[in-house]
């Protein structure tokens, strides 16, 4: 059986290079207009500190750190910092191996040609890598900056993503498989949020989920203090009519199935110790209900995970 732990990314090309500087501050500035030099400036800005950019435009916009507005939203719609931070982000060993984990399971107890909703996958690699695995991807984010540059990603793929913006343009009961990754804890009603998840699932479909609700941190503005309750919260999904099958120690990700009695369910893929470990390690997430302290180790982390743009040999 395969290691799902095991990463085979580095086989995998992208339309856009990640490893080349050039290339991604030419699509950079190709969908924000802004010149090379400062776009340079501000990749090296997020290299040295994860989610610099956020921040600088957060505070510009004079908007009150982890706290849900109106004007929040409209943040979202109008700042390009995000795609500096997602750019990174995206070459981070970190994240690389959450999205192989996750791509290998569905091929692995899912099967190929399922259709897969991809909720707030910013510039879009999950949708791409996972439609090149053989899914039937729809792409759902809202619309900006991260939004185009995902349109422009998708387009060697033709007709194997669909993009979606609104929540209307979303079939109910149709998905195999719904992913939703760092999302949750940007969201103003999370229990809301999450019926909404299953109710686009099929009876019996699975909801792949990660979500750092304890992450109340500087270098995090945009994440609602509000949410921090949900940390370490498997009753926040069980309410939602799912069910635990599988996942990973630290949460990243979670793997759930829709109850239904229209369908056999799933056999777990772990056994019950498996289990058991899994919801130990929501003991520790949950401390981040009370404090941040536990996880100041997590930015470092992060960053010791972070890789640089190749250096171009001089002539």
């Amino acid at each position: 059986m395969t290691n799902l732990n095991q990463s085979n990314e580095n086989q995998f090309e992208f339309p856009i290079n990640l490893g080349d500087e050039d290339e991604v501050v030419q699509w950079i500035h190709d969908i924000t207009g802004k010149d090379e030099t400062t776009i340079r400036d501000n990749l090296r800005k997020e290299f040295e500190q994860s989610g610099a950019n956020v921040v600088e435009a957060f505070n510009e916009a004079a908007l009150e750190p982890y706290t849900w507005s109106e004007e929040l939203v409209k943040f979202y719609e109008q700042t390009d910092a995000f795609i500096y931070e997602l750019v990174l982000w995206n070459r981070n060993s970190i994240k690389r191996r959450m999205r192989s984990y996750i791509a290998k399971y569905l091929s692995e107890y899912e099967g190929t040609g399922k259709n897969v909703l991809c909720v707030g996958d910013g510039l879009g690699f999950d949708s791409f890598y996972f439609a090149q695995k053989g899914q039937k991807v729809t792409y759902y984010e809202v619309e900006g900056f991260s939004n185009r540059f995902a349109s422009r990603l998708f387009d060697p793929a033709g007709e194997a993503i669909k993009i979606a913006s609104d929540s209307e343009q979303i079939q109910k009961e149709y998905f195999d498989a719904v992913v939703c990754l760092d999302v949750l804890e940007h969201v103003k009603d999370v229990e809301a949020f999450i019926n909404q998840l299953v109710s686009f699932l099929c009876p019996g479909g699975i909801l792949i989920v990660h979500s750092p609700f304890y992450m109340i941190h500087p270098s995090n503005p945009t994440h609602l203090k509000a949410n921090r309750k949900y940390s370490g919260s498997l009753e926040l999904y069980y309410q939602s009519g799912l069910r635990l099958i599988n996942g990973r120690f630290f949460w990243n990700p979670l793997i759930f199935e829709k109850i239904s009695d229209k369908v056999q369910p799933h056999t777990p893929q772990r056994s019950a110790l498996g289990l058991f470990a899994i919801k130990l390690g929501g003991l520790y997430w949950s401390l981040g209900r009370f404090s941040t302290l536990p996880f100041l180790w997590i930015d470092s982390y992060r960053k010791s995970h972070s890789r640089w743009f190749e250096e171009k040999q001089k002539k």
